[in-house]
Parts: structure tokens; C-alpha cells; sequence
């Protein structure tokens, strides 16, 4: 997997104006964390920190490095943990969680599944359904894999495809249950199985509405009765 490298700065703890100052110069909040050390506030360069993530992803290997308030530069190797975007301009990127990561350490992380092709049972009038995006793996960060390509063009009505059949190079183990479903394809709701439910709906919806017109006629009735 690519390792891409960002400058990140150390920083004290902020008032809110101070953390909106900084925002208001695209500078991104961030923590570092993990493997025992202490954990360490940040802050990180917007642009900076899109483009990493434009080009590598989330799960991308970053050489991070920190300047101090000291002016000396530590080098850390990390991964994104977690990333706060806002709840309306999703490109605006809020709060960033590092994690700390050791190159000879396996990991659990998830990887995205990339479909390939159309099922063959879609021209049979066959719908997919992708069961699932993503997959858990566990190795070695420099063995993450990009993504797992899943070939779904040979699937016809009731086939499905599960995560047995991915294909795991090296030492990268599987996590997710093999017998996980992945995608699969739906056989088409008939025509004629439609229109008599929708006929049943309909003679019960007629039946409901002439009975509370018999019941409001009754009720009049008893009301003219009564002043009679």
C-alpha cells in the first residue's frame, strides 16, 4: 500500500474561539494516539490533509511529521482512525483521530469490495443486491490491500457470491465469516402476484369505507329519531 506523508503541528489545549481561529484558516483539529505513548493534540493543514485522503484513502499509511512547540520533529506512523466531517459541507473536514501503528504488527481493518461486471441474471429480469461493501481482514499494514475486486457476471437469479471466494494474498486473513453473503441475485416479484394483492387491498379498502358510510347513515338516522 502507497504511504503518503503530512506536517502536522503539536498543540496546547484551545478555547473555542481559538479552535474556530484556526478552522477559519483551514487548519484541521487532530489527535494522535495508541501503542502505550501518550496521546498528543494536533493540528493539521486542511488542503494538506484532502489531498492524502483524495489520494490513498482512509486507509492510507501516513509518515506523520510533528513539530513541537520545541521546534524538533518526531516521526510517527500512522492511520486515520476516525474522521469528523460536517453534518452539511462534507468536504469540510472537522476533527481527525491518528492512530499509532508498528509496520510488524498485524491489524484488523476494513476493506472496500469493488463489484466487477453485470449478472448474468439480469437479463432475465433479475435484480442485485450488494450485500455487502466491505470486508475485515487482518495482516500486516504493509500488506493492506487497496480493495477486493468480487467478479459478479457470472451470478443468475438466485445465485449469490460470499466472502469465501475472495482471493487473499500473502499472509492477509480473512475476519469477516466466510459465509458471509456479498451480493446476490433477486429473482423479479411477478406481475400476477402483484395485482391480486393490490386487488385484495383495494375490495378491503371498499369494504371499510361502506361500512363507515352505513354506520354515519345509522347514526343520523338515531339523530332524527330522537328530535322527532
Amino acid at each position: 500500500m502507497e504511504r503518503m506523508v503530512l506536517d502536522a503541528k503539536a498543540r496546547p489545549p484551545l478555547t473555542k474561539g481559538e479552535r474556530n481561529k484556526l478552522r477559519s484558516e483551514d487548519k484541521v483539529l487532530a489527535v494522535i494516539y495508541g501503542r502505550g505513548d501518550d496521546s498528543l493534540p494536533l493540528a493539521v493543514d486542511g488542503r494538506a490533509l484532502r489531498q492524502v485522503l483524495s489520494s490513498g484513502g482512509s486507509n492510507v499509511l501516513v509518515d506523520l511529521s510533528v513539530k513541537s512547540r520545541g521546534k524538533k520533529t518526531r516521526q510517527e506512523t500512522v492511520m486515520f482512525k476516525d474522521i469528523q466531517r460536517d453534518i452539511i459541507f462534507q468536504d469540510r473536514i472537522l476533527h481527525v483521530d491518528f492512530i499509532r501503528i508498528s509496520m510488524t504488527d498485524k491489524i484488523e481493518i476494513a476493506v472496500h469490495l469493488n463489484f466487477v461486471g453485470e449478472p448474468a441474471g439480469i437479463s432475465d429480469g433479475g435484480v442485485l443486491s450488494l450485500v455487502t461493501r466491505e470486508v475485515v481482514v487482518r495482516c500486516l499494514p504493509g500488506d493492506i490491500p487497496e480493495q477486493f475486486d468480487v467478479d459478479i457476471s457470472e451470478l443468475r437469479i438466485g445465485d449469490s457470491i460470499t466472502a469465501e471466494t475472495l482471493v487473499l494474498e500473502g499472509e492477509i486473513e480473512l475476519i469477516t465469516p466466510p459465509e458471509t453473503t456479498l451480493a446476490q441475485v433477486l429473482a423479479p416479484m411477478a406481475e400476477e402476484e402483484l395485482e391480486p394483492a393490490a386487488e385484495e387491498e383495494l375490495e378491503e379498502g371498499e369494504e371499510a369505507a361502506g361500512e363507515e358510510g352505513a354506520e354515519e347513515e345509522a347514526s343520523a338516522e338515531e339523530e332524527t329519531e330522537e328530535e322527532n
